[in-house]
């Protein structure tokens, strides 16, 4: 089995501390000491196999962290620098940048070094994984842990996550939730997903295992709970790893892993409307009930595009004022072999089309295929194998990430192994020059590329 999540108590404070010593400290601790990126943690590009291709091996933290996967962790600004987080599924997570116009892939912090700085590392406490995609809002770019991936109720024995901001004008990496109440952001729970409401700089997040979604105001610097849906048939439940607002700030979830969730429950979208809480939507329905894994948003054209895991294609769009929306199922990305997962899908910043790659667990699976998808029809070509891009991706079966591109028009990628220890491979390609070298390979032989 993946090590995914499947479907995918706190320490007392020293003794002898004071609640007021234990305040001026983090005080001290917060403008004193903002964790900021150790100099020289670099890793340069290495050039893949074929043109337009360019692979960086995720390299370790000084503090020990050895990065082994990479789970729907790479996203990008929109003056196209490129962020990926590494993690170890164990003891602590990293975040990763690649800036625009460079090729140098460096190191920005890791969530145990900035809550150490911040005073809010508990004794044996760990961050298995940095899931959420890295997420830019109002000039800077948010994380939050993931402790406990396993639906069921050992994530009461763990605290709760933290939220984390890079601000890449300073070049200091923050644990945000060193302000909160207990330093955390829930007593208990880990956040699987992001979703960003700029207009209100405000961050929904999706809950593990509860199913629960919580708003943090990054303006006051405080997280809410804005509860699950009552609908609910489980105490615990596989979330989206995909969410999305409109131009009213409502958030649009869902949940469910296919057969074992009841279709009349999990077979449609929530909307958590302000002051409301989560409605369901039925007239906004799932082919089936799973929940959305990947996908991207255009807000200045009020259209959305999502994926679920087994590449159901959807399109999400509304009228300038949020007052009407529709949504359409539109195809499904071909997956060379049933049981596939489908946790890599970057759509252009055209909206017109988008590049998947499929997940296999399967013994004799072989590299995955990259596949172009048409996004007015559904309709997916297949380019090229992974292992053509660069000979390391064959060993590397985990492919993930959506909605990483650079301002020169290339998306990227993390590939792992998914059982085992392996390297972490942030791989970017430029669409553009692949397909002309396709193309040429092609021009002397009985070849489509």
């Amino acid at each position: 089995m993946p090590r995914k999540a499947p479907s995918d108590s706190p320490p007392s404070a020293p003794s002898g501390v004071s609640a007021l010593a234990r305040g001026l400290a983090l005080g001290l601790a917060l403008v004193m000491s903002p964790a900021q990126a150790e100099p020289g943690v670099t890793a340069s590009p290495q050039a893949g196999r074929i043109e337009g291709v360019q692979l960086w091996k995720l390299p370790p933290t000084p503090n020990g962290l050895v990065p082994s996967q990479s789970w729907h962790a790479t996203g990008s600004a929109p003056n196209g620098d490129l962020y990926v987080a590494g993690m170890d599924h164990r003891t602590n997570a990293a975040l990763y940048r690649l800036p625009a116009g460079r090729d140098d892939l460096r190191l920005v912090g890791d969530a145990r070094s900035a809550s150490e700085a911040a005073g809010n590392w508990h004794p044996s406490e760990t961050a298995e994984k940095f899931h959420t995609r890295p997420t830019f809002m109002n000039g800077k770019v948010y994380v939050a842990t993931m402790d406990s991936s396993g639906l069921d109720a050992d994530y009461k024995a763990k605290r709760g996550f933290h939220w984390y901001a890079y601000d890449p004008d300073t070049d200091h990496f923050t644990d945000l939730s060193a302000r909160e109440k207990g330093g955390t952001g829930l007593p208990h729970g880990s956040v699987v997903t992001l979703a960003a409401d700029p207009a209100r700089n405000a961050l929904f997040g999706a809950i593990v295992p509860t199913g629960e979604v919580v708003r943090y105001d990054a303006t006051g610097g405080v997280t809410a709970s804005l509860g699950r849906p009552a609908g609910y048939d489980r105490p615990f439940l596989y979330v989206n790893r995909f969410m999305f607002t409109d131009a009213k700030g409502r958030l649009y979830g869902s949940a469910g892993a296919g057969p074992g969730y009841a279709a009349g429950i999990y077979a449609h979208l929530y909307r958590y409307e302000p002051g409301v809480g989560p409605v369901p939507r039925p007239d906004l329905p799932l082919v089936e009930p799973r929940a959305l894994e990947t996908g991207r948003c255009f807000p200045d054209r009020q259209l959305c595009f999502a994926a679920d895991s087994r590449g159901h294609l959807y399109r999400f769009s509304e009228d300038a004022a949020g007052d009407t929306i529709a949504w359409t199922a539109i195809g499904q990305v071909t997956m060379e072999r049933p049981g596939s997962f489908l946790w890599m899908f970057q759509v252009d910043p055209a909206g017109a089309t988008a590049y998947a790659a499929a997940t296999s667990y399967a013994p004799d699976a072989g590299p995955a295929s990259l596949y172009e998808v048409d996004l007015a029809t559904g309709r997916s070509t297949r380019l090229c194998s992974l292992a053509d891009l660069d000979p390391r991706l064959s060993a590397l079966n985990v492919h993930t990430g959506y909605d990483a591109w650079d301002a020169q028009g290339r998306f990227a990628f993390a590939s792992f192994a998914g059982e085992g220890e392996s390297e972490v491979l942030l791989t970017r390609v430029d669409p553009a020059q692949l397909k002309a070298a396709l193309r040429a390979r092609c021009r002397d032989a009985a070849c489509t590329p």
